[in-house]
Parts: structure tokens; sequence; C-alpha cells
């Protein structure tokens, strides 16, 4: 459906005195304006629906109703909109009903106000300036519909770029192990080691390409609004997933009372899995004497404003102080299969934590962590509270 683009030129006028009205629109005619007399608010609110670029209404219009619709209307408007009105004053001498009138009117936001007599030049300048000023947000609306269709074309380039990759990395390692299989008892140990690199190799492809796909899809641009889900039972399923690796390195997890938070259920999915997974993976390999035998994690949240800060800690082998920014980019692991106990996880691609930093971003959250070497590590990250 094509957009109406005179609604964005469009001048509302709402001025019950026949005269003001006459006054406004004698006065933007030499200017070429678009306008359109609105009989009451509810009319002008109708209009407003259909778009808008500037709204010139007399302050005697304004009833506390009108205003309470009106403020109602623009809280559910996208970030990118800001409307200009112009506001007749009533002029004369102000008296208290008319200053607290004129308050809550400057509580809609981008507001101008004129004083009665009115002026033809002031009127068609402030007209301008709003003009402007509204024709910029509307390009700004059009970049991000752009960004937002760019975005989805290549999520869903990524998906298909995904499962194409998989396919022939899957048959590499089907046949690689019916090489095994058939021809195992001719190879010597060099030719099984060799095999035992293509089987390893396709393993950590897919698996590569399966995180690259994850970490395109949190960066997503999605400006709906996201609805309350609760941490507990996506915790919970989490903690189902990762019931094999838990069980393997015999960690214990526990968690206070958790809120609900607005963000999407898959991506509070993938903040826990990642970050008790790397609780799990790393740990020492061998219990020494001055340490616990068991992996223990704890996850809870705290209230900072308009956030939940969640925290998962662990008692693991930690990381020191120069390398707990680096953690967060992608591909990066400070260390090597053997210093810690992946077995239980896997080896992993170095994007998990990448994710995360995706993730809280996309939700004006921030993550890091506080950690020693052999003290155990704390990440934190925020998400908008419920």
């Amino acid at each position: 459906m094509e957009r109406d683009h005179s609604a964005e030129v469009r001048i509302l006028l709402l001025a019950p005195n026949g005269r003001d009205a006459q006054k406004v629109v004698e006065g933007l005619s030499s200017g070429q304006f678009s306008v359109l007399i609105c009989a009451d608010s509810n009319v002008m609110l109708d209009r407003l629906k259909e778009g808008a670029a500037v709204v010139i209404v007399a302050q005697e219009a304004l009833s506390p109703a009108a205003l309470a619709k009106i403020a109602e209307w623009l809280a559910l408007q996208p970030q990118w909109s800001d409307l200009p009105f112009i506001v007749l004053g009533c002029g004369g001498s102000p008296n208290p009903a008319l200053v607290k009138n004129a308050h809550d009117i400057e509580m809609l936001g981008n507001v101008t106000l004129l004083e009665r007599p009115l002026r033809g030049d002031t009127i068609r300048s402030c007209v301008r300036v709003g003009l402007r000023a509204r024709q910029r947000q509307y390009g700004a609306r059009r970049a991000l519909e752009n960004l937002s269709l760019a975005v989805r074309d290549l999520e869903q380039f990524a998906y298909s770029a995904s499962h194409d990759l998989r396919e022939p990395l899957r048959t590499v390692a089907i046949y690689s192990e019916l090489l095994s299989e058939r021809f195992g008892p001719v190879l010597d140990d060099t030719g099984q080691m060799f095999l035992g690199y293509l089987r390893s190799a396709a393993g950590r492809m897919e698996m590569l390409v399966r995180d690259l796909l994850a970490y395109t899809q949190a960066a997503g641009f999605d400006d709906e609004p996201q609805d309350p889900v609760n941490a507990v039972e996506h915790l919970s399923i989490t903690l189902e997933n990762l019931r094999e690796a838990i069980n393997i390195s015999r960690a214990v997890v526990t968690f206070d009372a958790l809120p609900s938070v607005k963000v999407k259920p898959v991506h509070l999915q993938q903040l826990f899995q990642h970050l008790i997974a790397n609780a799990i993976k790393y740990q020492p390999p061998a219990a020494t004497p001055d340490r616990e035998k068991w992996t223990r994690i704890h996850i809870s949240a705290v209230r900072d404003h308009e956030h939940w800060r969640f925290s998962v800690s662990d008692n693991g082998i930690g990381i020191e102080p120069q390398f707990q920014e680096q953690i967060f980019g992608i591909f990066k692991r400070l260390h090597t299969n053997d210093q810690f106990v992946g077995s239980a996880i896997g080896a992993g691609t170095g994007i998990g934590l990448a994710i995360c930093q995706k993730i809280v971003d996309r939700y004006g959250g921030r993550i890091w962590v506080e950690s020693g070497l052999d003290e155990g590590s704390t990440f934190y990250f925020t998400v908008p509270a419920a």
C-alpha cells in the first residue's frame, strides 16, 4: 500500500473563533500551505491519525479531555515522531486556569505558543520552522524503514547461506565417517588421524556457521514493543537444554527469585545459555587441594532504575583484568582446549559472548564481567524491566 505523501505537508487548524481561523488561513495563503480546518478536537484527532506536518490550535479549544486524548495518541507514536504544535494563546492578563492550561499544553512536547493578536508573517515563520522539522522526522522514518528492509534481507540471506553451507558440511562429515568404517582396517594410524582431522574440521565449521547465523539474528532490527516474559521460566528451559553438560560436569546451578523483563524469549534464553555454558566450560581440568570439587553457578537479579541487572557467577578459572573487555569481541577466546573442562560443552567458536553483547545492545542494556585469575567470574547484563 502506497503512503499518502500529501499528509506529510498537511497543516491542521483547530480554531473555534472564525476570525482566528480566517487570519491563520490568510496568513498562510501567500506561502501556498495546505491547511485543513477541523470542526472540533475529535475531528482533529482523526485527521492526526491520517498524518500531519504541523498542528495549529487555539488554546481555548484544548479542554482537559481533548488534551488527554491527544497526549494518549502521542504516547503511542514511534520514536522518530515529534509533531510540532503551534498554540494560539488567549492573550490579555493570565489567570490561574489559563496558566495551568498552558502548562498542560506544553506537556505535549514540541509546542510553540503565539499570543494574540496574530501576525501573518509570524504565523508563516513558525509554520515553516515546524514543516522543516517535520520533514526531517519523515526523512528519519524513511531511513529507518530502509534500514529495516535491508536488515531483513540480510537475515534472510544469512539464513539461506547458513542452510546451504551446512548441507555440504554434513556430507563431508557423513562420508568421512563412512570412509573410516569401510576402509578403517586398511588405513594406518596416519590415515586414521587425517580422517579424524577431517571430521573434526567439518564439525567445527558447521558450528561456526550456526553461531554466525545466531550472531546476525541477535543484531536484527525490530521496532515492535516486547511483551514481558518470565525470566525463571526461560532459565528453566535453558537448564533443560544444558542438562547433559550440567550432569557431565557435575555442576550445581542455583538461582534467586527472578523478575519479568521486556526481552524476546529466544534472546533471554541465549543470554542464559551462553553465560551458563561458559561457566561450565571454563573450569580447571582437575580439582586442586585449595579449590572446591564442584562447579558452582548462581544467577540473581536486582532492580537498576528502568532495567534489571542480572548476574551469573561461577567459581571457574577467572579472567585477568586486561582481557575483560576483549572477550566480548567476535571470535575471541583466551584459552586453549587443554586449559579448561571443555568436553561437556564443546570447544566453541568464540562467538557466544559477542552474541550476548549484541542482544543487550539491542535492548539498550550493557554487559560486563568482574573477575580475577583463579577467582571465578561474575557476568552482569541489564535488560528492560517489565
